[in-house]
């Protein structure tokens, strides 16, 4: 069992120091059971929680019901609308295409007949306007000559649109040899005029000699025809040709040709069409490629020629007899791209026409708007477009013959969309439609689970908020009194819910006189334990709020573990009392025996506490300890209701064990005479030992107390490792070498994390785009040399330059705890640091740990340079110029803490005064002023410029502007502190007034000298506010250092390095000090309105120490005399 209990202790204060806490206090555990452990809070708080969930399963059980189906509806409705919406939207998307596919297939259609008839009707004009000539001039046909009959075929080729037309009288075979003759009596001349009422001129025309015959095709050219029956001879092309090779050129010579006109002279009336053909055939006598090539749109690839269709019309010998001979035949040959044209509107695109004719060809058209582009000669519509096909017949013959006649190809134009066309319909609306209600409906998802989920954990805070009424309950009150309270403000109600509505009584009811019981119980048999934290008040009158609470929660929660494990019900605390109890709310015999090991155990767990938090709370961390009081009787315990009701114990008993702890002894466990009894009674005698002398208690007279042994064993022979014990825990100081240790730790920690904070500036100004420029140690020295001056009071500077704030650097600032410095820079920095304290003498006043003591104070003052309390704006920039520039400054920051750190650097004990008498070394190198401070400056800048802190030198300064603000602050900061000197006192007060109550000046000043101005007189003040610090804390503080300082002058005194004895003005001296420097000091740092709360804190303290000095100062100071005659205080 034994070594279960230390296994136990042993984990409870793993995270102090290694060991357990007061580990010979459980070896004689056998008497009764220390470690059963009432449950763990945690579980305790999750019984509750699962308590008040059970009471409510059945409605939430039907609430994830309900949810689950509002969920699957919202999802099956979500998707039906969309897809619905989807498809509608998709499905009028298809009728619109269709729809206008329709209108404008049909437009297609009724506009190709049209153009066909033009067509056949520019035709029928152009051969009845050749008839009607032949006739009026009486001409014999074959033998007719058309005057002017350029402009009858350019005419035609305007209202046809067709690119060539030809004039073809038929010749019969008797006529073969006269007609050739007949023509060559004008042809030349018939010709000439062509061009010039074409062309207006001759250069186009290639003459050639005459062929006197009429002339067919053959592999070897145009050569005299064969004998046939009849021949068709062109006379005359339109536009004239180049040359007159096709003067008499029988076209019936060309097969597909001969057998169409051979149909048209049979039929008479109809207009036939042969096959398509290509340029050479059909206009390449008449039209240079190129001339032709500008007609057309580029080919497609793949394709040579655009296709063409000849028309052949019947010319009569008598223009008013359809039924006369037909005597001639006129052409015209139309490119199919151009027939094509102007069928659609423009900006229509993506029609797809097919021309197919009964020859077996076929030729592929895209209409875009009012152009026809060619795009091969094959059908080239898309297959899944074929069930929209519109055909449309383009022969019209009247003769039902004419469908028949050979050489006659019939046309169709076959009409299909495209997907560019059915694109021009194909939208994102349905997709967008869709996509909106399915947001729609996601949003009204999202709304409802939010609305769900703060409903849910509304009802989980509920839950949870009943639970932890429950367990405040039961930690404020006792379990059987717990029980009692549930049930008074349950009422009808029942259990479960009472429990719930315990908030409403723990937040108070005040409705008149209550008509319950009072919930009340007598205890006869009690301890009752109050522990104090000796020191406290000092100690948090020199540090931050959230270090004082740091230091609390931190110790109580330990407390609170040692109480938890000891079954030691906690009380209350107040303030820095802890109060707690032992045989309530349930009885044990042991009670006075547990107190008086819980009063042990935290005894030693404040120890250990306060030496780890020191390291961050700062110098007399580790000087805290605890007064522990124990009283043993009866009390009355019971619930106080009112507005905040509590568990509260009353009676005798408590202001007896208040009067014990208040007489108590810093580090001991203090009892009662009736406390010692009891714990007699369980047989522990030997815990005890007679308290020398008695108490004198207020109200309660002389007391014989008794103090508890520093280490609690089995019996009183029993040593060894029983007895071990921590005595280091009962001395919490440690010997001068240790809190030296401890003061260099936190000294370093201090000073790491102001560097951290110069680092990550630098940082956010290269992340920003304007990085430091970097410079060597050796330019370093160099720059040093160049500032430097014979001595440093003529360095000190009325105006140092501070940055210009930059907005823009704020956004790219990371947190300083974030940054990592090398571990270089740490061991220098430690190094120097060290080497600091060991340069400082054994002085009592001037020493490390008054630096350190300065050190303190000015980080509290420059972590309180901010905003005054009604700052209403979050302007970084308006904050910079209202607190000088300091707060945007780090190296400033780092550079004040710094010089408080060097300030008496091996002083000697004695003023300055004393030193010049003395004609000191350093007096007579300072021309006797300011030696002290000007040799601290001296010896730790040359420390800092030793070649093995270069690494540090290089983090706190590396560019040359920070270089030489970094010493104009640490040699302005350190010289401020010597406030004996009168020149200096008078310079510095004539800048403040310069800085601040001299408008003349401040006007004169451009804005940014100003503010400059104001925080370099504002630094030497915070240094020098922070130099006589303990002034303008707690008396406590005041007192010990007044009396350190009050040692050292009188032993310098003794020592012979003073004329006069200090104890004797030491009185009314302190309170000229006070009237003339530390409250106008104090009153200044008011006036500034940069220091916050912190300057009416000084102010205030500095008032009050007065006040107490004049009352006191005399006693105290024959106390002081007393103590360094009795004690031979080495100073």
């Amino acid at each position: 069992m034994t070594s279960k209990i230390a296994e136990a202790t042993m984990e409870e204060s793993k995270d102090l120091e290694e060991g357990s806490i007061a580990s010979s206090s459980f070896h004689d555990d056998d008497d009764y059971d220390v470690t059963s452990n009432p449950g763990d809070n945690s579980e305790e708080s999750r019984d509750e929680v699962k308590e008040v969930e059970k009471a409510t399963s059945s409605d939430t059980h039907r609430l994830r019901l309900w949810r689950i189906v509002v969920t699957v509806v919202l999802l099956l409705t979500a998707l039906a609308v969309t897809l619905t919406t989807y498809q509608l939207l998709r499905r009028e998307q298809k009728q619109s295409f269709e729809t206008a596919y329709d209108q404008f297939s049909r437009s297609v259609a009724d506009a190709a007949v049209v153009q066909r008839r033009a067509i056949v009707d520019s035709l029928h004009a152009y051969a009845s306007s050749v008839s009607l000539a032949a006739e009026s001039t009486n001409q014999t046909w074959p033998f007719v000559r058309i005057p002017f009959f350029e402009e009858y075929g350019a005419n035609f080729l305007r209202m046809s649109n067709s690119e060539i037309s030809s004039f073809i009288p038929i010749v019969d075979f008797e006529d073969v040899d006269a007609y050739p003759e007949f023509v060559g009596t004008f042809y030349e001349e018939l010709i000439k005029e062509s061009h010039m009422l074409t062309y207006g001129s001759l250069d186009n025309l290639i003459e050639e000699d005459y062929k006197d015959f009429i002339s067919g095709v053959s592999p070897d050219g145009l050569v005299k025809d064969k004998e046939r029956e009849t021949y068709f001879p062109i006379q005359v092309n339109t536009p004239p040709p180049r040359n007159y090779r096709n003067v008499n050129w029988n076209l019936g010579s060309v097969p597909h040709f001969g057998a169409v006109m051979e149909s048209v002279r049979r039929l008479k009336t109809e207009t036939l069409t042969t096959k398509s053909t290509t340029y050479t055939t059909a206009v390449g006598a008449i039209l240079s490629k190129e001339g032709h090539d500008a007609m057309h749109d580029p080919l497609p690839e793949g394709e040579k020629e655009h296709p063409h269709t000849f028309y052949f019309y019947p010319i009569h010998r008598r223009i008013a007899d359809p039924d006369s001979d037909v005597v001639g035949i006129v052409t015209g040959a139309v490119a199919l791209d151009r027939s094509s044209r102007n069928l659609l509107p423009d900006g229509v695109d993506g029609i797809v026409v097919v021309v197919r004719n009964s020859c077996g060809q076929e030729f592929t058209y895209e209409l875009q708007g009012r152009d026809a582009i060619y795009l091969g000669s094959v059908d080239r519509h898309e297959e899944k477009y074929s069930d929209f096909e519109v055909v449309v017949d383009m022969t019209l013959h009247d003769n039902p013959e004419a469908y028949t006649a050979p050489g006659h190809c019939l046309y169709t134009l076959s009409i299909y969309p495209s997907t560019k066309f059915e694109q021009a319909y194909d939208t994102n609306t349905p997709e967008v439609y869709a996509a909106i209600v399915a947001v729609t409906f996601v949003c009204v998802a999202i709304v409802f689970y939010v609305y769900d989920l703060l409903v849910q954990r509304r009802n989980e805070k509920i839950v949870i908020n009943a639970a932890k009424s429950n367990a405040i309950v039961t930690q404020l009150f006792p379990g059987k009194m717990r029980d009692q309270v549930i049930e008074q403000n349950a009422g009808t109600i029942g259990a479960a819910r009472g429990k719930a509505n315990l908030r409403s009584f723990v937040a108070g009811q005040s409705d008149g006189m209550s008509t319950d019981k009072p919930l009340a119980e007598l205890y006869l048999e009690t301890t009752i334990l109050i522990a104090d934290i000796s020191g406290f008040t000092s100690w948090s009158s020199v540090r931050e709020p959230s270090q004082v609470f740091t230091l609390l929660e931190t110790v109580y929660k330990h407390f609170d573990e040692v109480a938890h494990r000891r079954r030691v019900f906690k009380v209350e605390t107040v303030g820095d009392c802890y109060v707690a109890a032992t045989g309530i709310p349930e009885p044990r015999r042991d009670h006075t025996a547990v107190m008086v090991r819980f009063g042990h155990d935290i005894i030693s767990v404040m120890a250990r506490v306060v030496k780890t938090l020191e390291l961050s709370l700062g110098p007399d961390t580790s000087d805290l300890a605890l007064r522990v009081g124990v009283h043993t009787g009866p009390v009355t315990a019971g619930v106080l209701r009112g507005e905040r009701a509590r568990f509260q114990l009353f009676g005798d008993t408590m202001n007896t064990c208040s009067r014990i702890e208040s007489t108590g002894i810093r580090n001991r466990v203090h009892l009662s005479k009736e406390a010692a009894d009891e714990v007699r009674k369980s047989g522990k005698e030997h815990w005890l030992e007679p308290r020398e002398g008695k108490v004198s208690a207020k109200g309660k007279g002389v007391m014989e107390t008794y103090l508890v042994k520093k280490h609690l064993t089995r019996n009183s022979k029993s040593v060894g490792s029983s007895d071990a014990g921590l005595p280091s825990a009962w001395d919490a100081a440690g010997d001068t070498t240790e809190r030296t240790e401890r003061l260099i730790s936190w000294n370093v920690e201090t000073l790491l994390g102001l560097l951290k904070q110069v680092v990550a500036r630098r940082e956010a100004l290269a992340a920003a785009g304007r990085p430091v420029v970097t410079i060597s140690n050796a330019q370093i020295t160099q720059i040093m040399s160049e500032v430097k001056q014979e001595t440093f009071l003529e360095e000190v500077k009325e105006i140092i330059t501070l940055p210009d704030y930059d907005s823009t650097i704020a956004k790219f600032q990371r947190d300083p705890g974030q940054v990592e410095l090398p571990e270089k820079v740490v061991e220098q920095l430690r190094s120097y640091v060290e080497t600091l304290a060991s340069m400082y003498r054994n002085n009592s006043f001037h020493c490390f740990e008054h630096a350190s003591h300065v050190l303190q104070s000015v980080t509290k003052l420059m972590s309180r340079i901010v905003a005054p309390s009604d700052w209403s704006t979050d302007s970084h920039d308006a904050l910079h110029d209202h607190t000088y520039g300091i707060t945007s400054d780090p190296l400033t920051q780092f550079s004040c803490a710094l010089s408080a750190l060097i300030h008496d650097v091996d002083h000697v004990g004695v003023p300055n005064s004393q030193l010049i008498k003395e004609n000191a070394t350093v007096c007579r190198r300072y021309k006797n002023r300011s030696p002290a401070e000007q040799n601290s400056l001296q010896l730790s800048w040359d420390l800092l410029m030793d070649p093995k802190f270069e690494a540090l030198r290089s983090t706190i300064c590396s560019s040359k502007d920070e270089v030489i603000r970094f010493r104009q602050l640490v040699v302005n900061s350190v010289m401020a502190t010597d406030i004996v000197d009168k020149g200096l006192k008078e310079l510095r007060n004539g800048r403040w007034d310069k800085a601040f109550k001299d408008s003349t000046s401040m006007a004169s000043d451009n804005e940014k000298n100003s503010v400059n101005r104001k925080a370099t007189i504002v630094i030497e003040h915070l240094i020098q506010a922070s130099d006589v610090s303990h002034t303008m804390q707690h008396w406590n503080v005041y007192r010990k250092w007044n009396e350190n300082f009050f040692f050292e002058c009188y032993g310098a005194y003794k020592a012979g390095r003073a004329e006069s004895d200090p104890s004797v003005n030491w009185y009314k001296g302190e309170i000229g000090f006070f009237d003339f420097y530390i409250i106008p000091l104090a009153k200044k740092l008011k006036e500034c309105g940069v220091f916050g709360v912190s300057s009416g804190e000084y102010l205030d303290y500095a008032q009050k120490n007065r006040e107490e000095w004049v009352l006191r100062g005399e006693e105290v100071v024959a106390e002081m005399l007393q103590k360094f005659n009795d004690d031979g205080i080495d100073c």
